[in-house]
């Protein structure tokens, strides 16, 4: 078994329908995934401007402990990135073990970073939005993710950053480019774990799913797939 763990991230690309989130993660087993997850925000909470037009994708806590219990059932690891208190509720009360930190929470809520650490999950964070030359949490349960925060960015932009190598704090490479050309080099480099964003269909690129462009369909993940074995 590869000992890269590919992550396929749901986030915006579910489109607010419950039903094809399902597909995506149906769709994300067979081609090789570990783990699907998915993102917890109230729109409203969010930065920025026109926030109502994101509000079909405020997903709810019936659906969020649907779509575990789907993943359950096909046996893929399920988990999210939250963003508020609330949520990050949802996760301590539905006994899941892994949670996600976005980097923009490391800039702007620190604090809440920092409580939900304490809780003890298996904690990724992404560090695009932190532009120190050192890691912000230093907890035993925290595990680190480069990335760009730029939806989308070229693969040259990418390597134009990407660290010479990865390790067992600096563990993986969540990646906002077309295609898998950057995560592939982020795994030659020693990358463990790998962060995609997922779509069933990229022609689904529109104002308010702006990242199906750079996220993964299921023959790119089923060769991601294919590439990581091929490391071993």
């Amino acid at each position: 078994m590869s000992k890269v763990y590919i992550i396929s991230e749901l986030c915006g690309q579910w489109g607010g329908s419950v039903e094809r989130a399902e597909q995506m993660i149906l769709q994300s087993k067979m081609a090789g995934a570990n783990a699907v997850k998915v993102q917890l925000y109230d729109t409203y909470r969010m930065p920025g401007e026109n926030r109502e037009r994101w509000e079909y994708l405020s997903m709810t806590e019936e659906q969020f402990l649907r779509l575990k219990k789907f993943s359950e059932s096909l046996s893929i690891d399920f988990f999210a990135s939250v963003f508020d208190e609330d949520r990050f509720g949802w996760i301590l009360n539905s006994g899941i073990k892994t949670n996600k930190i976005a980097s923009s929470l490391v800039k702007d809520q620190f604090g809440f970073c920092k409580r939900m650490i304490s809780k003890g999950l298996l904690t990724y964070c992404s560090l695009g939005a932190w532009k120190e030359n050192y890691f912000p949490f230093h907890d035993d349960n925290i595990k680190y993710f480069h990335c760009v925060s730029k939806y989308p960015h070229t693969t040259e932009e990418a390597l134009e950053v990407m660290p010479k190598s990865f390790d067992d704090k600096l563990v993986g490479y969540s990646d906002h480019t077309v295609g898998i050309d950057a995560c592939k080099e982020a795994i030659t480099r020693g990358a463990t774990v790998i962060e995609k964003h997922f779509t069933i269909d990229q022609s689904l690129q529109c104002d308010t799913d702006s990242a199906h462009i750079c996220s993964m369909n299921y023959e790119e993940l089923a060769a991601l797939r294919i590439f990581c074995e091929k490391q071993q």
